[in-house]
């Protein structure tokens, strides 16, 4: 579990269940817990805490912690410098006495166990002043040091070294014994259907173009779709557009630029046929198969895209008909086929047991489309819950594979892609079902991805 995972799952679990202070008081119950097992009862305890999240876990350690031991609280900064409503919630219920930065050199000596609850894994770049200071005079204390959740300055130059860490959930990417000392990993009660499904939380995966950054460096992506049906072309483009990408390409049939570029001239257009196919490199994704239809012209098209493009591949619709899974064999492809189009691609049925098989067996991200999306890579499984019967409509499909396409151009993992465009896609549905009703159409909810993009629900 990495930092993005962690903060991905405190966002879905606050939007189901209003906030995330049940999980912070059973974080600082575990890491109770922990000490009542490991250092024996009527000991001083200081707890320095930052002034986030992680610091809440330790505060609320320090409640439970005062029925046995002599517990102090240090705030690095004042109660006005809390920065989460959690946190600042941990230390209005706590009965115990807390003190200023003034007071750490005293608190030091006088204690046997140093809680740090300074910095968790969201930390960008190494500590400042005066953390530098506070992360020094904690190692050199000669007292055992326990962290809450990862050790303070985690995977930076300048870390707090612990004796223990207590950790939640699951371990975090990069923790060993080394940097961390003896691990404990506690189960703070995130429900297994927060784990699993999908939610706003997910839009963390979504990277921020730099300011630096220029054209090219924010995702390029090429769809290669609408041979028959232009329309799939239009929606799949649009959609991939509007996630945020820098470039999109259209390769189709020439016929199709009429119909194509007016709905967005922001759009690069590549006519296609047999004998003329531009070169596929500098691409970061390429969508192949929406509206493509079934001719020997579109078979042989799809097949060169697939065999000649060695990126990260996303197929849907006509692909489905016109290849088979071991033409994709190992690619890390994404697919998104509807119950149907998985029959076809596979011959099975399209169940959750073979969705995850297939993708195991061939190397696969499956995003089987339904009332509620399977999003497997044949380990690890999502759900994507939301939607409304209005999605049924010609085109949902053409959107979500396009969105998709969009978010793994930028360089967002397959199964990561796949997940945050169901819900992506899901939310566009729904925000337009509250405006419309069952009246809305397919360019309501292209329109909507760009709300969903900004406002990160």
């Amino acid at each position: 579990m990495d930092y993005l995972d962690e903060k991905s799952m405190d966002i879905n679990y606050a939007s189901t269940y209003g906030d995330t202070y049940k999980l912070m008081k059973q974080a600082g119950k575990s890491i109770s817990d922990f000490v009542e097992h490991t250092i024996p009862p009527g000991k001083s305890i200081a707890i320095i805490c930052g002034t986030g999240n992680n610091a809440g876990d330790g505060i609320c350690s320090g409640e439970y912690l005062l029925k046995k031991y002599n517990v102090s609280v240090l705030l690095i900064k004042d109660v006005k410098g809390l920065k989460t409503q959690e946190t600042r919630r941990a230390i209005n219920d706590y009965n115990g006495a807390y003190y200023p930065l003034s007071s750490l050199d005293e608190l030091i000596s006088r204690s046997d166990i140093i809680i740090d609850a300074i910095f968790g894994v969201g930390i960008n770049g190494d500590p400042r002043k005066p953390y530098i200071e506070i992360i020094e005079k904690i190692n050199n204390s000669g007292k055992t040091i326990i962290s809450v959740d990862v050790p303070s300055g985690f995977q930076t130059n300048i870390q707090v070294k612990p004796d223990y860490t207590v950790t939640f959930t699951d371990i975090k990417t990069g923790m060993n014994r080394e940097n961390s000392g003896k691990i404990t990993v506690s189960d703070i009660g995130i429900p297994e259907q927060i784990k699993s499904a999908v939610g706003p939380g997910d839009m963390v995966y979504m990277p921020i173009s730099a300011p630096e950054s220029h054209k090219g460096m924010n995702g390029t992506v090429g769809i290669l779709a609408g041979w028959e049906f232009p329309g799939a072309a239009v929606m799949s483009s649009l959609s991939a557009y509007n996630v945020g990408p820098d470039l999109v390409k259209v390769f189709t049939n020439e016929v199709n630029r009429s119909i194509i570029m007016p709905y967005n001239p922001g759009l690069m257009f590549y006519p296609v046929n047999g004998k003329n196919f531009p070169a596929l490199s500098g691409l970061n994704s390429m969508l192949i198969g929406p509206g493509m239809g079934k001719s020997k012209e579109a078979e042989d098209l799809i097949k060169y895209a697939v065999k000649n493009y060695n990126g990260q591949l996303i197929l849907d619709a006509d692909a489905f008909k016109l290849i088979t899974p071991s033409e994709v064999k190992d690619r890390n492809a994404i697919i998104t086929p509807h119950s149907m189009e998985f029959t076809a691609f596979t011959g099975l049925e399209p169940t959750e047991e073979n969705a995850v098989e297939t993708a195991k067996k061939y190397g696969l991200i499956i995003l089987l489309k339904g009332s509620k999306d399977i999003i497997t890579d044949g380990v690890n499984i999502r759900y994507s819950y939301g939607g409304n019967s209005r999605m049924t409509m010609g085109g949902t499909g053409d959107v979500l594979a396009g969105i998709v396409a969009g978010i793994a151009s930028r360089k967002v993992s397959p199964l990561r892609s796949a997940s945050l465009g169901s819900f992506i896609n899901k939310k566009c549905g729904d925000i337009a079902f509250e405006k419309f009703g069952s009246y809305y159409g397919i360019m309501d909810m292209i329109d909507n991805i760009k709300i969903i993009m900004h406002n990160k629900f």
